[in-house]
């Protein structure tokens, strides 16, 4: 059984997350400025926060009804190939700042390491605050595990502090908002908005080339430039 207030949810963070990566292209393309503290950049940080947060909801709703590490690992395997195809797509292009942990990676790390606590709200809750707590190194190697500060640029990052911290805490506070699995609001969403929070995860793998390909058509990007 599917909860369409968190498929609307997630078509709510797709779509902040296309104007965010849209405005984070024409940064990086050096046709606009974001700087730290901008509307954009909480943008983008809302954008995130919203769904690592409905990902540790959905991770909780999934493991209520089937508590399998097979099936979980299997359901894992397309986030990990997707991750890493980004990761070699983002190398490509932009060497100098490709995706080496970006939320993908987040996410199926998340998926496999949260496995012993996904029925065990309180756990989880105390794994959450932990991983807010850990210290992030200095270290450039260390950015490959989500453990590095910010000192390596990279287009995506979601470093374990604080969003894997997030994914479990949000674990155990959807134990207290869907304690049976069932919807809290009682509303008919329009399907067709339903559709894009169904399919998150392809329309994030494909946006990118759109909106640098839009870019191009507009003549504000030229080839060389990528």
């Amino acid at each position: 059984m599917r909860i369409e207030e968190l498929d609307s949810l997630r078509a709510t963070a797709l779509v902040m997350m296309l104007i965010s990566n849209f405005v984070s292209d024409l940064d990086y393309f050096g046709i606009m400025e974001v700087i730290k503290g901008d509307k954009w950049w909480w943008l983008a940080r809302a954008t995130a926060f919203l769904f690592v947060s409905i990902s540790g909801i959905s991770y909780f709703l999934a493991h209520q009804k089937e508590y399998d590490f097979m099936v979980t690992l299997k359901r894992t395997q397309r986030l990990i190939f997707w991750a890493f195809v980004i990761t070699f797509i983002t190398y490509s292009f932009a060497p100098e700042a490709y995706v080496r942990f970006g939320v993908l990676h987040l996410l199926a790390l998340g998926s496999i390491v949260a496995f012993p606590v996904a029925r065990k709200p309180l756990y989880a809750f105390g794994i959450g605050i932990f991983l807010l707590l850990i210290p992030l190194s200095s270290n450039s190697n260390s950015v490959w595990i989500g453990l590095q500060g910010t000192g390596t640029f990279a287009v995506d990052y979601f470093p374990l502090n604080p969003w894997l911290g997030i994914f479990f805490i949000f674990i155990s506070i959807a134990s207290k908002i869907y304690p049976e699995g069932k919807p809290v609001l009682n509303f008919e969403w329009p399907y067709r908005w339903l559709w894009f929070g169904r399919n998150t995860l392809i329309i994030y793998v494909i946006h990118q080339p759109i909106l640098i390909g839009l870019l191009i058509l507009s003549g504000n990007v030229h080839l060389e430039d990528l």
